[in-house]
């Protein structure tokens, strides 16, 4: 039997997942330091006291990880006020949201998000041949009102971005309360805030106030943003005692390596750090969105750490000739005239603009 024979028809038919240009890889063909803009990471890197603990741990990983994050959770639950039992920990947000599709998967199940918002959120349907239904953005936003329409007896879950990736636009606390009131019981509702901690608008809504309520929906959010943490990979999810007992009977055992547990705490009680990297991120936005409207480049006002910019010319030529010059740079998933570029230090965002200028 050949491979081909052995793997599923629907994962022959799937593209791999690739990061698209590697730092490292484009600064050793380059030969010249590279400005990562592609990624959204924390451009100040974690909290000094994270790298120290994560440092101070490793002498201790011989053993296995705590399976239950118990310190983590229960940090995290002393803050929010809520059960230890509520939360869930493991290798980023994007592992609990496989878990969520794993644990609500059939063959009638259908996944319900946006046109434009987390590849990932695409790919997982894909992987489980789950149908997938994808409703037209409305100016850069999820249209509430068009995908409530769209819930049928099949709808199973409902993926939102708040803010948004790619587009950084937020849905506000009057349009959500809106929309859940049309959530029927067999839908469950991901909420996925990743960039929640640099929202600035006070109409942004407290989505735990819905798992309060015992309302079907799961929050997510991650350690890989402004904790500065992606390279080790952890996250959360908060919801109902049922929903998250059923993410752990999907969940691999020992997912939630012991130094990211520990840097994770450690980044958890630095709140300098992350006001600092939340308050610089404000004033750099600001700085892009001016010289950008110097220039006379389109951009969406956004509520993360990254900001849409519209283009005139094709979006590859653009991000292109920004790599040729050392910048790196993403082309923005659903909106085909668009590139995101992540906020980064003043001079990183020097080097971008003078990029641009030679690019455009």
């Amino acid at each position: 039997m050949s491979s081909s024979q052995m793997i599923s028809e629907h994962i022959q038919r799937i593209a791999a997942y690739k990061s698209e240009n590697p730092a490292e890889e484009i600064e050793r063909q380059l030969g010249i330091p590279i400005v990562q803009l592609g990624m959204n990471e924390n451009p100040f890197g974690p909290s000094p006291k994270a790298v120290q603990a994560a440092r101070a741990y490793l002498e201790k990983i011989a053993p296995y990880p705590d399976d239950s994050a118990y310190l983590l959770r229960q940090r995290l639950a002393s803050h929010y006020q809520i059960s230890m039992d509520e939360i869930i920990v493991s290798a980023g947000s994007s592992d609990i949201l496989a878990m969520t599709y794993d644990a609500l998967h059939s063959p009638e199940a259908e996944v319900l998000t946006g046109e434009a918002s987390f590849i990932v959120y695409y790919q997982l349907a894909e992987i489980l041949n789950m149908p997938l239904v994808r409703t037209p953005m409305k100016e850069y936003a999820f249209d509430l009102e068009a995908m409530a329409e769209r819930i049928t007896t099949r709808t199973r879950l409902v993926v939102l971005a708040n803010p948004n990736n790619p587009t950084g636009t937020i849905i506000r606390r009057r349009e959500l309360d809106k929309f859940m009131s049309r959530i029927p019981d067999h839908v469950l509702v991901v909420l996925d805030e990743a960039y929640f901690e640099y929202v600035s608008d006070s109409r942004y809504p407290n989505s735990l106030d819905y798992v309060r309520a015992g309302r079907p929906v799961l929050v997510l959010r991650t350690f890989s943003k402004v904790f500065g943490l992606a390279g080790l990979r952890i996250g959360y999810g908060i919801s109902t005692l049922e929903i998250v007992a059923a993410l752990y009977k999907v969940r691999m055992a020992f997912n939630t390596n012991s130094v990211a547990q520990i840097a994770a705490l450690a980044a958890w009680d630095d709140r300098e750090h992350v006001q600092k990297s939340v308050e610089t991120n404000r004033v750099e936005l600001e700085f892009l969105y001016r010289e950008l409207s110097k220039r006379h480049v389109g951009y969406i006002p956004s509520q993360a750490n990254f900001v849409l910019v519209e283009l005139r010319k094709p979006v590859r030529e653009v991000t292109s000739a920004l790599l040729t010059q050392g910048v790196i740079v993403r082309p923005a998933w659903g909106c085909p005239a668009c590139m995101r570029v992540s906020v980064g230090t003043r001079e990183q965002n020097q080097a971008f603009l003078a990029a641009l200028d030679k690019a455009l």
